[in-house]
């Protein structure tokens, strides 16, 4: 929703507070104000840090002006956090248009995870992974590994740390786009899976209404056991939900079964107004339930490994990865 000019005024006061990390007079801070595209003059940011001061956001220091409290501190990063409701959506649906695979020639980019690690439990970690792939539990068995020293996405990889590449599974909707297929991701969740087969979601985020990726969240708070999935079939594993038009279904399933030997994961593609893990599409269309990518690195964090896992985070060129069962530890 739109802000009012007042409420975009107090919000860009606290922010210039904020940033200077000393107090400021009424003066100074018109004058920044003008430089937001707010013409007021002194009196007028008076009125505004006094109503600031009565929300408690801000407080006079003596007499050299105010600074931010704890309180005006923890608005201004609500009012950003509202602000980047539906972020990961537009990431999803930028990257997908971006996405390049090939079937036929088997190259491309796609869309990529990437999550840091030790380096001294590298091999632990891609010993994990192999276990996910041999499983069935990983949408790709396509990896990249970063030593430190390298660069990747313009940042370098830190002494004593590695980097893992791992397939997102938002690369399935960039594919069925790229083949004319429109598709709405619509949740991140948790699946349970019962003698090796997914049953249900039982944690669902809208993508839309969340600015972070949902997979994340659900691994950072511990929700999955997907390695005792991989050993007796069955527990929680971290999944994604999207739409497509009914009548595409069967384009959609042999666009599927092509890519299949590199992307697999597809957990159910249901009929139009068919539910899907307990999930009912919208009217003419039809659900489909992918594995996340993540959820390989949530079993390499059930292992005892501490990763930075940044979800949807690039694109790929396809070429540059290579098989799991093929990497060895450098």
């Amino acid at each position: 929703m739109a802000k009012t000019i007042d409420e975009q005024r107090l919000l860009d006061i606290l922010s210039i507070l904020k940033d200077s990390g000393e107090p400021l007079g009424a003066t100074i801070i018109a004058r920044r104000l003008e430089g937001l595209g707010h013409d007021i003059g002194e009196r007028m940011a008076r009125n505004y840090l006094q109503i600031l001061d009565e929300k408690g956001f801000t407080k006079k220091v003596k007499r050299r002006g105010r600074v931010i409290t704890e309180e005006g501190i923890a608005e201004l990063k609500a009012e950003k956090i509202h602000e980047r409701v539906g972020f990961i959506k537009s990431v999803i649906q930028d990257l997908s248009y971006q996405v390049t695979y090939n079937h036929l020639t088997r190259d491309g980019d796609i869309i990529v995870n990437i999550s840091l690690i030790e380096a001294g439990k590298l091999e632990k970690a891609l010993s994990t992974l192999r276990r996910m792939y041999e499983s069935g539990w990983m949408i790709s068995p396509l990896i990249k590994v970063f030593s430190e020293g390298e660069e990747v996405y313009g940042v370098v990889i830190p002494k004593g740390k590695a980097a893992i590449c791992t397939v997102c599974s938002i690369t399935i909707d960039g594919i069925l786009v790229s083949m004319g297929i429109p598709t709405d991701p619509i949740y991140g969740g948790v699946v349970e899976v019962r003698n090796n087969k997914p049953e249900r979601f039982v944690e669902i985020i809208r993508f839309d209404g969340s600015s972070l990726d949902p997979l994340e969240l659900f691994m950072a708070k511990g929700m999955t056991n997907v390695l005792r999935v991989a050993e007796d079939g069955r527990g929680w594993i971290l999944a994604n939900y999207r739409e497509i038009p009914a009548s595409s279904r069967k384009d959609a399933m042999e666009v599927l079964d092509r890519i299949s030997t590199l992307f697999k994961g597809i957990m159910m593609i249901g009929e139009p107004g068919e539910k899907v893990l307990g999930l009912l599409p919208s009217a003419r269309r039809c659900g489909i339930a992918v594995i996340g990518g993540l959820t390989p690195i949530a079993a390499v964090e059930e292992a005892g490994i501490a990763t930075e896992t940044k979800a949807i985070h690039g694109l790929m060129p396809i070429k540059t990865m290579k098989h799991i069962e093929d990497f060895s530890v450098p």
